[in-house]
Order: C-alpha cells, then sequence, then structure tokens
C-alpha cells in the first residue's frame, strides 16, 4: 500500500549500472566500470576476478532481465516520477573505439559538442574564445559558454526535444 500525502509527488532515480546487470549479454559493450571493477592488480582489462573479489555490477538487482518486476514495485510503493539511465555501452556497443580512434578521453567533452553540433558549430570548439591579437589575451564567453553556464545554473538538463530524439532513435535501433 502507498502512503502519500494529497499533492505529494513520490520520485526514485537510479543508474544503469546500478541496476541493470547483464552486464555481458546482447551485445552489450564493455564500460569504463566494467573493465574498472573486473580487473585485478596486473591483470588485463575486464579479465575476471576470482570469486573472493568485491562485488560488480555484472548482475546488480538484474533490472534488465526483471524490468516487469521493477516497475510492478515502484506502482507498490507508490512512486509518481522514476528517473532512469540505460547504458549507453548497451546502446553503442562501440563506441569507446571508433576507426582505431579511442575516444575515452574525449567523453568529458562529448556532451557539450553534441549541443554545438546541434546548434551548427563546426570550428573552435569550446565555452570561450581568446583574443589572440591583444596582449591581455582577453577571453569573451562564447554561446556554448552561455548554455553552460545555464546548464550549471539549472542543475540539469533543460527540456531538449532534439536530444530527446537522438536518445530515442538510438533505443530503437538496439531494440528493433
Amino acid at each position: 500500500m502507498a502512503i502519500r500525502a494529497e499533492g505529494f509527488s513520490w520520485g526514485a532515480g537510479s543508474a544503469a549500472y546500478q541496476v541493470e546487470g547483464a552486464w555481458s549479454q546482447d551485445g552489450k559493450g564493455p564500460s569504463v566500470w566494467d573493465a574498472f571493477t573486473h580487473r585485478r592488480r596486473g591483470a588485463a582489462p575486464l579479465q575476471r576476478l576470482s570469486a573472493a573479489a568485491p562485488p560488480s555490477g555484472d548482475v546488480a538487482s538484474d533490472s534488465y532481465r526483471n524490468a516487469g518486476r521493477d516497475l510492478e514495485a515502484l506502482g507498490r510503493l507508490g512512486v509518481s516520477h522514476y528517473r532512469f539511465s540505460l547504458a549507453w555501452p548497451r546502446l553503442l556497443p562501440n563506441a569507446i573505439r571508433y576507426d582505431g580512434v579511442t575516444v575515452i578521453g574525449y567523453t568529458a567533452w562529448s556532451l557539450m559538442d553534441g549541443f554545438e553540433w546541434l546548434r551548427g558549430y563546426n570550428v573552435r570548439r569550446g565555452l570561450f574564445y581568446v583574443d589572440f591579437q591583444s596582449q591581455a589575451k582577453k577571453l569573451m564567453l562564447k554561446s556554448s559558454g552561455v548554455f553552460y553556464q545555464k546548464l550549471i545554473q539549472d542543475n540539469g538538463f533543460p527540456p531538449h526535444l532534439k536530444i530527446a530524439r537522438i536518445y530515442f532513435q538510438a533505443c530503437q535501433s538496439v531494440l528493433s
């Protein structure tokens, strides 16, 4: 039985790695966290640890196989808002390597680049323009910097239909 005051919204959230499980099934590629939890000192990445090793997210709460069970549990708890994530290595299993180029180090900037590409940017990426002609090397905030500043102030993602469509299309291609 759900206990909730009138007008109160009860919410929950999870990250894919915390709940999904099925770490190597159905074509999912390795994530950075998979590599970290599966290695032992001196071992190659993704080499399995011994049974006595600390736990990993290989099974987690197994939501990948039990999504219906989990949704029913949320209903019984009276949860009206649930924020979840899907594992990008499941949606894009080969995204860590593209055409022989390792892109892990690029991850920190990929979000900003995505927003810039959608707005037609194609050169001089970054948050600031630097005036190299001036002796002071004056910094001027770019449109991307203004957007990122607002993103931080809003403490999250603004409703951005194009980003949602890209994510939805990626999900559809994996599920079809």
